[in-house]
């Protein structure tokens, strides 16, 4: 109970901390956090974390400093502190200057986000409740320190990253570079085709670790997006995620299908289902799925209420393993 009591006062403490700031001349601070209080039911879990209890999914704090008409900078630091588990260090999730160019064009130096993931989660939606397939099933990550840039236009949007390919938890540089990039054909003012690719070596080939594979991955989507509805599908598959420095293959790939509907404009209905195959060469039988239906509101401004269900299901020749989810998911923007 003193732990539950601790995470909901660190929580509120969270949301006090923007409205208390002095926002300085072309500064901005502000705050959003991922909060839910849910029960959980497990079968054939070796430590199960079943019952009620409180989730400090994401505490993010934003600081945008507008140099002038063409740069600016950002930096957002992330803080997680999930059920039976102790608080993460502070992250920095972004950290980049940006670099205008004309109306339509964008150039990112530092922690920034990834093209295609920063794509396809503007189009699922609903991250405060649970992000896209990539992140989810560790397809791939949010954002990296490197190079990168974007262009959108009308009919088609693309960008390009040159990254580390450490990722933003635990910054590591490898002996090369890795490469992300994503094109959008937008075919009419709602329905998009896009594909993502990316290679590289991921900072695994780091120190004294040899590169004996090269990490891939290939992204599709077809999707939907009005004021009312959005719906699509993603397919994703990589090569070696885990394993360049290592002479054992695997391969892993994965769908993810959504939809909802806004009702009212403060009101929507949603429902997604992921299905992954985490190892098709070494654990071939293994298979994960996913369903999350929910209800959202947007009671205010600054506060998103859902309830939201889940379940997830886990099978392999060895292992048939399921865990039932329900509660309340809240994001809180100041």
């Amino acid at each position: 109970m003193n732990l539950r009591l601790s995470k909901l006062a660190i929580t509120l403490l969270a949301l006090g901390i923007s409205a208390n700031a002095a926002a300085e001349q072309q500064t901005e601070l502000s705050s959003q956090t991922f909060a839910n209080f849910s029960n959980i039911q497990q079968s054939d879990v070796s430590v199960p974390i079943e019952g009620w209890e409180f989730d400090l999914k994401r505490f993010y704090l934003d600081l945008n400093h507008q140099f002038n008409e063409t740069w600016s900078a950002v930096i957002t630091t992330d803080v997680q502190w999930r059920r039976q588990a102790d608080p993460t260090d502070v992250w920095f999730r972004h950290a980049y200057v940006e670099r205008k160019i004309g109306d339509d064009k964008k150039l990112w130096l530092g922690v920034a986000p990834l093209p295609w993931i920063d794509y396809v989660a503007r189009k699922v939606g609903y991250r405060y409740v649970d992000p896209s397939i990539n992140p989810m099933e560790g397809f791939a990550g949010p954002t990296d320190l490197g190079v990168h840039f974007y262009q959108k236009g009308e009919q088609f949007s693309y960008g390009a990253s040159v990254v580390t390919g450490g990722g933003f938890k635990k910054p590591t540089v490898g002996d090369s570079a890795d490469v992300e990039a994503y094109a959008a054909w937008h075919a009419t003012a709602n329905w998009d085709v896009a594909v993502g690719i990316y290679t590289g070596s991921r900072a695994q080939d780091k120190d004294e670790a040899n590169k004996l594979n090269t990490a891939e991955r290939f992204n599709a989507s077809v999707n939907y997006q009005s004021k009312q509805w959005r719906f699509g599908v993603e397919y994703v598959h990589s090569n070696n995620w885990n394993q360049v420095a290592t002479p054992i293959e695997d391969a892993k790939s994965g769908c993810g299908s959504w939809v909802s509907y806004r009702y009212a404009p403060k009101y929507s209905v949603f429902l997604r289902y992921d299905t992954s195959n985490p190892s098709r060469r070494l654990n071939p039988s293994l298979e994960k799925d996913y369903i999350q239906a929910g209800w959202d509101w947007k009671a205010t401004s600054y506060l998103t209420v859902a309830f939201v269900a889940k379940h997830k299901e886990q099978t392999s020749a060895t292992v048939d393993r399921d865990s039932n989810e329900f509660g309340v998911w809240t994001m809180w923007n100041f």
